[in-house]
């Protein structure tokens, strides 16, 4: 799964020293309304923050992963790609 190859990336002293990546995971639930919406709060930064966690800098977005031949992916890839962002 994507959070197990992460998670092996992020332990790993050979694969990507001194970077640690990270993850959210949202369920459109097949709704292009519900990933548009998911998606913008990704990328503006409107997100819940999470108890003590603490970070020396903000979190940076850069992939959302959707899924292949779907009406929400494509519709998030639309508004996405003016930003850069790959889908």
């Amino acid at each position: 799964t994507l959070i197990f190859a992460i998670e092996e990336i992020n332990n790993s002293t050979q694969l990507l020293p001194g970077v640690s990546l990270g993850y959210k995971i949202y369920d459109s639930c097949g709704s292009i309304a519900q990933a548009i919406f998911s998606g913008m709060a990704l990328m503006n930064g409107y997100e819940e923050t999470l108890g003590d966690t603490t970070c020396s800098r903000p979190p940076a977005v850069n992939a959302i992963v959707g899924e292949s031949n779907s009406s929400p992916t494509i519709a998030l890839a639309s508004i996405a790609g003016p930003f850069s962002l790959p889908i």
